[in-house]
């Protein structure tokens, strides 16, 4: 049991906490103070995969490892390579990051790495198995804190599998990034296959699917041999590694503060947007919001989050339409894609758009079903079920 006490302690160590930790540490905001992160594994290796667009080099831009400069949808019916400029869509892998987080972070002693399983919070304490530690500010990325309360809000699940696939010959068009191949049975769902190449030969192929259930496993292995067996016939391949995992797609407002210690970060402060489940832009956004505060004032008994705003209405909305199921679920992202520039949808799913702008791009959806989901949604009406 440990009885230092600690200025900040980061209650996980994954993206959330590293972003910020290591924004902290090159503005110099973490000069004679003592820093702990607990987490229960390593976070060493490539436990995970992060891909997003981006208009300029971002903070982490070293830990790219692919950037695509066009982007590919495809649903019955359409099928388009596009140019989303200014936008670029980016890779990061894992590993990478956390080295590069590892080395800026390695540059203070003040810093500390304890790999322990967290199980609770105390007033300022956090809990693991193995201790108690004392933090005057602790983020929290690692146990979630939300009463859901399902006749107000909506509660998808972004759950996906992928592998990294390696021909033998070359067959990836390796400078064109598939975000949405809508092209499989959607069983009533909303289900969709990614294609990233890395190069000519090697890809990342992922089945994703936005639903409020998790399937079973050999759903998940089935669906995704399938789509790799149809692209890939007559071409000889393996499997390099494999990824699975699950991110919510609440419009429930997270928690930020559980008391006056321990603020919630990540995705467990609502970063992951609920009508999409992207999570890495907006962990950025997170971070740079608490630096500025950080610049003025010491504590967080005065930070203000910055607002979702309207954008949460329209995710609201629009899980609504998802899950009463009025109209097919690719057929909202086909008129996104297909009857607007395509850099407009990516400026808007990243909630950076005008209130003109946002006029444009809710045109394109059917107009009836919209407007009686957003009524519905504006009164918190009961949710139709078919």
């Amino acid at each position: 049991m440990s009885n230092t006490n600690y200025d900040y302690i980061f209650a996980g160590g994954g993206a959330a906490a590293l972003s910020l930790l290591v924004r902290m540490q090159q503005e110099g905001l973490l000069h004679n103070k003592k820093v702990l992160v607990i987490d229960k594994d390593q976070k060493a290796h490539n436990d995970r995969t992060w891909c997003f667009w981006e208009e300029k080099e971002g903070l982490f831009e070293s830990c790219v490892i692919k950037t695509w400069d066009k982007i590919r949808f495809t649903s019955p019916g359409y099928d388009a390579k596009l140019n989303p400029q200014p936008y670029k869509y980016k890779m990061i892998r894992s590993q990478a990051f956390y080295q590069y987080c590892n080395d800026v972070i390695s540059k203070n002693s003040n810093i500390h790495f304890v790999q322990q399983t967290i199980v609770n919070f105390e007033n300022d304490e956090v809990i693991t198995l193995e201790g108690r530690y004392t933090g005057t500010i602790i983020f929290n990325s690692s146990i979630q804190y939300l009463n859901k309360d399902e006749s107000k809000y909506h509660y998808f699940l972004q759950h996906f599998k992928g592998k990294f696939i390696e021909t033998e010959q070359p067959f990836f068009e390796e400078g064109v990034a598939t975000l949405m191949d809508f092209n499989i049975n959607q069983n009533n769902e909303c289900r969709f296959m990614y294609i990233l190449p890395i190069s000519k030969t090697k890809a990342l192929m992922e089945f994703t699917i936005f639903s409020e259930n998790l399937l079973d496993k050999d759903e998940y292995e089935r669906e995704l041999n399938n789509y790799i067996e149809e692209k890939l016939k007559y071409h000889a391949y393996k499997v390099t590694e494999e990824e699975f995992g699950v991110i919510p797609m609440y419009n429930q407002p997270f928690i930020k503060k559980i008391n006056q210690h321990v603020f919630n970060i990540g995705t467990n402060g609502g970063a992951s947007k609920a009508s999409t489940g992207f999570t890495f832009h907006f962990i950025q956004e997170e971070s740079k919001h608490l630096i500025a505060h950080f610049k003025k004032h010491p504590s967080l008994s005065n930070y203000h989050p910055k607002s979702k705003g309207r954008f949460q209405f329209y995710d609201g909305v629009f899980l609504r339409v998802m899950r009463e199921k009025k109209v097919p679920a690719f057929y909202l992202f086909n008129c996104l894609f297909r009857k607007l520039p395509a850099y407009l949808p990516l400026k808007f799913l990243s909630e950076e758009t005008t209130l003109i702008q946002d006029f444009k791009i809710l045109r394109v959806f059917p107009t009836m079903v919209f407007m009686k989901a957003a009524i519905r949604e504006l009164f918190k009406l009961p949710t139709y079920r078919p």
